[in-house]
């Protein structure tokens, strides 16, 4: 699973979020003060209580070093990212720490009144003590992270996802989280493999159906619930004497469940030598490679094979 980062507001049940993701996947949940105790802990002259107290702290160097608190800790939280995975990450700016990363970068909020009342209800206090309270740490956290990083912590553009918990459940919400990490996983593992085959990544950010058929089929997998990527890798097959690609098959359609490569074709069985060829040199110079080419006229039976595995 990729590593998530989760940047929350106080009452908005980012804390809770973390928290069950960890529980549902068997990963960590790592917070500012692991790190900060793991890495500055032991350097002696209470590092940890003064970085705690202002994040401008952070910005000065320990004892004869060139990196500041901020610039360690920003690298703490990139090795244990890639060193680790599968691991949560709450707030301390992980999402911009890790932005161009494969990592999966959450916002939880919540309206005003919904925060107050959560804290109320949990502090046992009045509304209007809860308000100064989340008054103080929403500027808090946003002073931290545009001390350290100089980015806003509510710009939408550093997450892949924001999560709005007035009417959502913990669970409800872990579940968008999850199925947006599968998702990336699966984009990065094929990006993986086009690496080390020499393949063509050529995941889309929108697919486009070259015609009705492919279109129909798609609809025909999301109604079986069976998940699709459109023509996501470009199997180079032909080159010339220069090494520049001459021929290349893209088959119309994957399915990660079945790891299945699937070429389409509405004409008659026997004018589709040229497709089967290609097939056949893909699986000559992709070994492992599973295709095969669907005929309109076997689609039912197909997706009546597939009904049984899922």
């Amino acid at each position: 699973m990729p590593v998530i980062t989760i940047s929350r507001q106080n009452g908005s049940l980012g804390d809770e979020l973390a928290r069950y993701l960890a529980d549902k996947t068997g990963t960590v949940v790592v917070t500012r003060d692991d790190l900060v105790q793991s890495i500055f802990g032991g350097m002696g002259d209470n590092i940890p209580a003064k970085l705690s107290e202002s994040p401008k702290y952070y910005l000065n160097c320990p004892f004869e070093s060139d990196k500041s608190y901020k610039d360690l800790l920003a690298e703490e939280i990139r090795k244990v990212a890639f060193e680790k995975h599968n691991v949560v990450f709450l707030g301390m700016g992980a999402s911009v720490v890790l932005e161009g990363t494969d990592a999966v970068r959450v916002r939880v909020i919540a309206s005003d009144n919904v925060r107050a009342q959560r804290t109320a209800k949990a502090d046992n206090i009045s509304i209007e003590e809860a308000d100064t309270i989340l008054t103080l740490a929403d500027r808090k956290h946003k002073r931290f992270v545009s001390t350290l990083y100089n980015a806003d912590l509510t710009d939408q553009t550093l997450y892949d996802l924001t999560l709005c918990s007035d009417h959502l459940s913990v669970e409800e919400m872990a579940d968008s989280v999850l199925a947006l990490a599968a998702k990336r996983e699966l984009r990065s593992r094929i990006h993986m493999e086009t690496l080390q085959n020499k393949s063509v990544d050529h995941q889309s950010e929108t697919p486009v159906f070259k015609n009705e058929s492919e279109a129909e089929f798609a609809r025909i997998l999301d109604m079986y619930k069976i998940e699709w990527m459109y023509e996501p890798k470009t199997f180079p097959i032909e080159w010339d004497a220069e090494g520049n690609v001459t021929m290349a098959f893209s088959p119309d359609f994957y399915l990660p469940k079945f790891d299945l490569y699937l070429e389409l074709t509405t004409m008659d069985q026997k004018y589709v030598t040229k497709k089967n060829k290609k097939m056949r040199r893909v699986q000559e110079l992709y070994p492992g490679t599973n295709i095969r080419i669907v005929y309109k006229k076997d689609f039912a039976e197909l997706i009546e094979r597939l009904k049984q595995f899922g």
